[in-house]
């Protein structure tokens, strides 16, 4: 799997390190924390079993949109600034609620190896602790896109489609026997666990998927695919590869009902580039769902 990022690093498609600074606006509660008197957290930080998650929540509509961020390698770097833009657009006719994972942005950090089934409870718990109730719209980023697909594998009934821009997929992994073996997701995973910020190795996170593919659930799905940094340029030099992972994200898309491939005209970091593009996509997604 390759990720294409603002600073050219690394075969993975990694999301992209923010290097220039996103005016933070100011942003409206979830209805507060847990009520109590004893409770002296910060606003919008919420209890998920012993570390704290920041979430935001804006707007009051019969439908919550969730941006589920990407991959962070800069510890400075907050993520859900990157989102604020495509909320404003949205927050008339719905909820959005943007958080931040452990270990990055305004969430605390947790001093230990995150797996999979820690990066799902995490988004479940701030959900349910902010009294976030379904139905969700996910608006997953990059990495996020697997984040999304662990919360509808562990949830189908509580999404009601999802907008993924320029997203990771679960069928990648099965991809990565066409790599060479210093470029495939397992030669980091000692390296994400150790190092990374986020502290979760990527091919965990795919292997926990893979059970789920082919069962996807009938929701729509828009997927926003960059132009500007297109999947299959990635530096690997591997024409079979390249071929088989345009065709492998064509077919992922394509279970879902309906599921619409969308040419960009942006980065793959585009949330604060085309947050109109992102958007509309969700408009689009949501009357989609009314129609099933």
């Amino acid at each position: 799997m390759t990720d294409v990022s603002a600073a050219g690093d690394a075969p993975r498609r990694l999301a992209a390190v923010v290097t220039v600074v996103l005016l933070a606006a100011a942003l409206a509660g979830c209805g507060g924390n847990h009520a109590g008197s004893s409770d002296t957290r910060a606003p919008n930080m919420y209890d998920v079993g012993g570390h704290d998650l920041y979430m935001s929540c804006t707007g009051d509509g019969p439908v919550t949109v969730v941006y589920v961020h990407g991959w962070v390698q800069d510890a400075g770097y907050v993520p859900h600034d990157s989102a604020t833009g495509i909320r404003d657009l949205l927050v008339r006719d719905y909820r959005v609620c943007l958080y931040d994972r452990r270990n990055v942005g305004s969430s605390e950090t947790v001093d230990a190896v995150q797996t999979p089934a820690d990066m799902l409870h995490d988004m479940e718990a701030v959900l349910h602790a902010g009294g976030v109730e379904p139905p969700y719209i996910l608006m997953a980023a990059s990495f996020g896109g697997l984040v999304a697909s662990s919360y509808l594998q562990a949830h189908p009934d509580d999404v009601e489609g999802m907008v993924l821009i320029d997203a990771h997929f679960p069928d990648e992994l099965r991809l990565d026997r066409l790599l060479p073996p210093e470029d495939r997701s397992v030669h980091f995973r000692e390296e994400d666990r150790c190092c990374s910020v986020e502290r979760i190795a990527q091919v965990d996170l795919y292997r926990s998927l893979q059970h789920g593919i082919g069962s996807e659930p009938d929701i729509p799905v828009v997927y926003l695919a960059s132009t500007q940094d297109p999947l299959d340029e990635n530096g690997l030099g591997s024409p079979k590869y390249h071929a088989r992972l345009l065709s492998a994200r064509r077919a992922y898309v394509d279970r879902f009902s309906p599921g619409i491939l969308r040419a960009v005209d942006a980065p793959h970091f585009m949330e604060p580039v085309v947050p109109d593009v992102i958007a509309h996509a969700v408009r689009e997604v949501d009357r989609l769902a009314t129609k099933h």
